[in-house]
């Protein structure tokens, strides 16, 4: 036991140590460690791929018959973005010198060959950078495309140079057109072969598909190496190209349909893996008896282009559709969002209205009925039945002037804004409420700051969010019976240039984890609400550039206060329809 304590607090104090040297040691380091470490797995990679190659060379002073070498520095930098290129170019150039140099070509030519294969790399990456960004997927057929066309771009270039190394430095005996002829037909399939598949994996470790689909795409995987190790032993007849195409396509087209392009390129890499392997050690229907070392290698070529194109030209197809599909999906989704909120909308503004006009309809009614009751008594009231009839006409027009504000709030036209007393609102206010305030035995008490700046906005909404936060505040004492109804509102001044109202009651309050609830549209505690008095408050205020919240109380009951600035005007596009 004790052996083993000490055995582990050895082992930590190593780790600790570790750690505190990898937070000492700068971030510039590790990026440098990175990229050496990137340069060598290149050069290696490439190494092992270009003495592949050499094995398909007919004559010691021709071109490899099939180069995956440029294929696989094509896709580590494509796939790994513009901050490759220094680790992936010397990768190339530190591998490239001695393979050639194994492959029977002098020390000249292979440096020649080495400059032409970085620039082939290079102008590849570049052309693909600067037509599809650095963020490079092959999700589309322009993009597949743009591949194949940035591969015959950069391998075209550097054959130019390489024929140069070959005939002035090499002293080849082929004629410049067909060094150049074989430099490009070895590379492209190489780059179509390979490069699609580390760039598929670069994407898929960066967003990695889910698990059902790798679990089926290696399945499929897994089915075409099976079958790949089938089709080699064919026999050379007219049937056994249909007998090839009619067992590979379904495949390929499973991979495509199913899965990302990395597994339809993973496919193609598998397929000309062992169409290389079975050319170079003469197996199968690849056989020398079957073909010559010379027909061998074009028709290795072709099939490699022909099933590597196939493949990633299916499963771009594929991925097109199930993006589109996606861009359906989420259009049909936001359409269907839009339609719903535009339904809550309708629900928001006719429930405001019937909310708000309530209050002002009723003492219409109560008015009107006082006003007949002074008519009909002997003599006549006339005097006070003149003023119960201006106090109805009162509350028609701020009935009035209540649709017309809603309609404002739900709407985009721009209406004018006015400078506002908020003390002077609040005490119109409390004149509008005091009936129903008395009626209900709540204790008001006002504290106004005298020296309060006015606020810029809209008089009628903000005197709808005072009306609400009284009648809230007043509704949630009504059923208190051991205690006074004390309700408070205050204004005050903030720092900022910022004015504040405050209504506080010692009512039932609310429970703390509904706050979040409390101004969402229709929510209530009330028997009798419908939830859109708050909402609608605390949408008037924002849109005077203000905030509206509400706090519980140390004692009983609940504060609601909001906050508006001063001497600025609201937001400009609160409008009617």
């Amino acid at each position: 036991m004790e052996m083993r304590s000490r055995a582990w607090g050895l082992v930590s104090g190593a780790r600790r140590r570790v750690d505190a040297w990898a937070r000492w040691v700068p971030g510039s380091f590790w990026r440098w460690a990175g990229s050496g470490v990137l340069a060598i797995a290149v050069a290696v990679a490439y190494f092992l791929a270009a003495r592949l190659s050499f094995y398909l060379k007919t004559k010691p002073d021709e071109i490899a018959a099939f180069w995956p070498a440029a294929g696989v520095a094509a896709g580590a930098l494509v796939g790994l973005g513009p901050r490759a290129r220094l680790p992936v170019a010397v990768g190339v150039l530190a591998a490239s010198v001695p393979a050639n140099v194994s492959g029977r070509w002098s020390l000249s030519t292979s440096l020649v060959f080495a400059v032409c294969n970085v620039v082939q790399v290079l102008v590849i990456a570049g052309l693909i950078e600067r037509y599809f960004g650095s963020a490079f997927r092959l999700d589309s057929l322009r993009q597949v495309l743009g591949l194949v066309v940035a591969a015959m771009a950069g391998t075209a270039a550097a054959a130019i140079g390489g024929t140069v190394g070959a005939v002035l430095v090499e002293g080849s005996t082929a004629s410049a057109m067909t060094i150049w002829n074989h430099w490009l037909a070895s590379n492209v399939p190489g780059i179509v072969a390979v490069a699609p598949l580390l760039i598929g994996l670069v994407s898929a470790v960066r967003h990695p598909p889910p698990r059902s689909e790798i679990a089926e795409g290696v399945v499929a995987l897994v089915a075409l190496i099976a079958l790949s190790g089938l089709i080699v032993f064919l026999p050379r007849e007219p049937l056994a190209v249909v007998a090839l195409v009619a067992l590979l396509f379904p495949l390929l087209l499973w991979l495509g349909a199913r899965c990302r392009p990395v597994f339809a390129a993973a496919a193609a890499f598998i397929v000309a893996v062992t169409i290389v392997w079975t050319t170079t050690f003469s197996i199968g229907m690849f056989d020398e008896r079957n073909f010559p070392i010379a027909e061998r290698a074009p028709v290795a070529q072709a099939s490699i282009l022909a099933v590597s194109l196939c493949a990633i030209v299916l499963a771009s197809l594929f991925s097109e559709r199930r993006e589109s599909e996606a861009r359906l999906a989420r259009s049909n989704m936001m359409l269907q969002q839009e339609q719903n909120n535009r339904l809550m909308n309708i629900d928001a503004i006719t429930g405001a209205i019937a909310h708000e006009i309530r209050q002002p309809l009723a003492g219409v009614v109560m008015n009107a009925s006082t006003c007949l009751r002074m008519l009909a008594n002997e003599p006549p009231n006339v005097e006070g039945a003149r003023d119960t009839v201006r106090r109805a006409l009162r509350d028609g027009n701020r009935a009035s002037d209540v649709v017309a504000r809603l309609r404002a709030l739900f709407g985009k036209k721009p209406i004018a804004n006015e400078s506002v007393d908020l003390n002077g609102l609040a005490s119109e206010v409390i004149a509008l409420s005091s009936d129903e305030l008395q009626g209900n035995r709540v204790l008001l008490t006002a504290e106004f700051d005298n020296s309060l700046p006015t606020v810029v906005g809209d008089r009628v909404q903000l005197q709808q969010v005072i009306l609400n936060l009284l009648r809230n505040a007043s509704d949630a004492m009504s059923t208190v019976q051991d205690r006074p109804r004390r309700l408070l509102i205050r204004t005050e001044r903030e720092e900022g240039e910022r004015v504040r109202l405050t209504v506080q009651d010692v009512g039932v309050g609310f429970n703390p984890g509904a706050i979040d609830k409390l101004f969402q549209p229709f929510y209530t505690t009330k028997n009798d609400g419908m939830g859109l008095g708050l909402s609608i408050s605390r949408s008037i205020v924002e849109s005077h550039q203000g905030r509206l919240w509400a706090t519980q109380n140390d004692g009983p009951g609940a504060t609601f206060c909001f906050s508006v600035p001063c001497g600025q005007r609201g937001r400009a596009d609160v409008g009617a329809n």
